[in-house]
C-alpha cells in the first residue's frame, strides 16, 4: 500500500511538471520570460556541463589537459557555428575519445 502511495505522488508530480507550463503560459504566447528561457537554455546547459566536468578534476594530470582542450574546443565550435547542441555533442565526443584512447 505504501508503494502505491509513492507511485501516486510521483505520477502527480510528473503530470504537474509536464502540463503546468502550458497552463501558465497559455494566454501569453509572447511572454518575455519564455522567450528569455528559450533563447538562453543552451547556454545554461553548456554552463552546467562545463562546471560539472571541471569540478572533479585534480590540479594536475592528463585529465586536466583533456578538460582544457575540450573547453577550448567548445569555445571554438560555439564561435564558429553558434549552435549549442553541436558544441555540447562535439566536446563530449572529443572528451570521450580522449578517455577511451589513453
Amino acid at each position: 500500500m505504501e508503494a502505491l502511495l509513492y507511485v501516486l505522488v510521483a505520477s502527480v508530480a510528473t503530470i504537474l511538471t509536464r502540463f503546468l507550463p502550458f497552463f501558465m503560459f497559455k494566454k501569453s504566447s509572447k511572454s518575455q520570460v519564455l522567450a528569455h528561457l528559450q533563447k538562453n537554455s543552451g547556454l545554461f546547459i553548456m554552463l552546467v556541463l562545463v562546471i560539472y566536468a571541471l569540478k572533479s578534476l585534480n590540479a594536475s594530470g592528463i585529465n586536466l589537459v583533456f578538460a582544457i582542450c575540450c573547453t577550448i574546443f567548445v569555445l571554438i565550435l560555439q564561435a564558429w557555428r553558434g549552435n549549442f547542441m553541436l558544441s555540447i555533442v562535439g566536446a563530449t565526443s572529443l572528451y570521450m575519445a580522449f578517455l577511451h584512447f589513453t
